[in-house]
């Protein structure tokens, strides 16, 4: 841990869990005697500190690449099913299970990569493309 005192390192973990500046600040044993205003300015002052938002730097980054690898994992556990699910059609048929997993697994996915679909008025399907890297990588994926 960094020579942040007690209370703002409870301050910059309660940022990094969520909570805003003002909670964070009240959270962390800060005097609360003060109006909202003055309670948001002290916590803002609380963060500007360089200790204070280096070390909200780091927890952020920390988190950010926990975040990545937890999207890899679910990428790459929705790609078995998916596999297991096309494979299983092919060694048995079209069934119900295996046909909503793999229907299931492939709309995760897209969701994941940045690709959306929704229902346009008479029941058409549009797909909506927010990442044109990720909808060129889907269909590299579809090509492999």
């Amino acid at each position: 841990m960094s020579d942040l005192t007690a209370k703002q390192e409870k301050f910059v973990q309660g940022l990094v869990s969520g909570l805003s500046q003002r909670e964070a600040y009240k959270q962390a044993g800060y005097s609360t005697n003060m109006s909202a205003e003055r309670m948001d300015t002290a916590a803002n002052k609380v963060l500007k500190n360089a200790k204070v938002s280096t070390r909200y730097e780091e927890l952020m980054q920390e988190h950010r690449q926990k975040a990545l690898w937890t999207r890899e994992e679910a990428v790459n556990d929705l790609i078995w099913l998916k596999d297991q699910s096309k494979y299983s059609i092919e060694a048995a048929g079209v069934r119900q299970a295996n046909s909503n997993a793999m229907l299931n697994a492939i709309k995760e996915l897209n969701a994941i990569e940045g690709l959306y679909e929704r229902e346009e008025e008479g029941g058409e399907r549009v797909l909506i493309v927010q990442d044109k890297e990720a909808m060129r990588k889907a269909m590299q994926d579809e090509d492999s």
